[in-house]
């Protein structure tokens, strides 16, 4: 019986060592990317099936053993917006989690219009469907105000927070969206995409940072490509979603035990500095943890990368920013 015992042991061992051997094997979670070129980017992409109905794609970088960092993008935008940034988190020893918001990248695009509440809601559904405990979290333009909702609605799912090119979430940008809306989107045809010349414009950059020469180009040209693919609907869903958002008396709902970084450019024609220190008010942000760079625009993670990185990093670490070299 012992042999016999041992003959199938020593069979089940061999069909493991073959099955560990085939092409699709499993990546382990300590094999995870540091860093991802522009052409592998789409490889890269994970899927998982959220409690809010929707499968959310996303990309997993880094140290699995290290604090989390989630990074939200912006508006028609998808996970690459920050491949030029993530390496550095990587390198100081972060988890870092990249998801495709609802309607973007390639994330499900279900009917129906998409608030902040709609993609906060979709951020906690993703960390508990990944089993996030808390995180750094870090917005870009919609997706800070998915950051700004997040922290009000599950502040214990935040270890800090980090707003980039953002604002109030009080109608300022309506008329601006509502105007995209009806002269860009509404007059296409159902299966129409939005012309390359619009495109140039939306994503109108200017590299600050020329050690990022090379893959630039690259880089905004997928950005560009990847929100021309979307379609109609979700173009209109995305714009006119945020209209419909007034955050006023949600905004007494903030836990303010929760650190606030707000980064922003002084060349920024979306969130205009004229409401920055509104924003900073009401997140009780003091000057040691705001910067306003000098002629930079609305894209700061595209425009400097490093330097966007560093100053997050150094605040991570710090608590506070070295005002000196800004």
């Amino acid at each position: 019986m012992k042999k016999v015992f041992c003959l199938i042991l020593a069979a089940a061992l061999v069909m493991l060592t073959f099955a560990g051997c085939g092409e699709n094997t499993t990546v382990q979670k300590n094999e995870l990317p540091m860093q991802i070129s522009q052409d592998d980017w789409n490889d890269a992409r994970q899927y998982v099936d959220l409690s809010t109905g929707i499968k959310m794609s996303y990309v997993e970088m880094g140290d699995p053993e290290g604090p989390v960092m989630i990074l939200q993008h912006g508006m028609t935008d998808n996970s690459r917006s920050w491949s030029l940034v993530a390496p550095y988190f990587t390198e100081a020893g972060y988890h870092v989690y990249m998801p495709d918001l609802r309607g973007m990248g390639k994330s499900d695009a279900p009917d129906g219009y998409y608030t902040p509440i709609t993609y906060a809601t979709d951020l906690k559904a993703f960390c508990d469907a990944l089993n996030i405990d808390k995180a750094t979290v870090i917005g870009h333009s919609l997706g800070s105000y998915t950051v700004q909702l997040f922290s009000i609605m599950f502040p214990e799912k935040c270890e800090k927070i980090v707003l980039v090119s953002s604002l109030p979430i009080i109608n300022y940008q309506n008329d601006r969206l509502i105007g995209l809306y009806e002269n860009f989107i509404e007059p296409l045809g159902e299966d129409e995409k939005l012309s390359n010349e619009f495109l140039e414009t939306w994503y109108n950059t200017t590299l600050a940072e020329e050690e990022f020469a090379d893959v630039f180009d690259e880089f905004l040209s997928c950005m560009k490509e990847e929100a021309q693919a979307l379609s109609k609907k979700a173009w209109k869903n995305i714009c006119l979603g945020f209209v419909t958002m007034n955050m006023t008396d949600l905004y007494d709902q903030i836990d303010h035990s929760i650190p606030v970084l707000v980064l922003h450019g002084d060349a920024d024609g979306m969130a205009l500095t004229e409401y920055q220190q509104e924003l900073l008010d009401i997140f009780e942000v003091d000057e040691n943890s705001y910067v306003n760079y000098e002629g930079i625009g609305h894209n700061i993670h595209f425009e400097m990368p490093k330097k966007c990185a560093a100053d997050i990093l150094t605040w991570l670490d710090t608590g506070t920013l070295n005002k000196e070299v800004q």
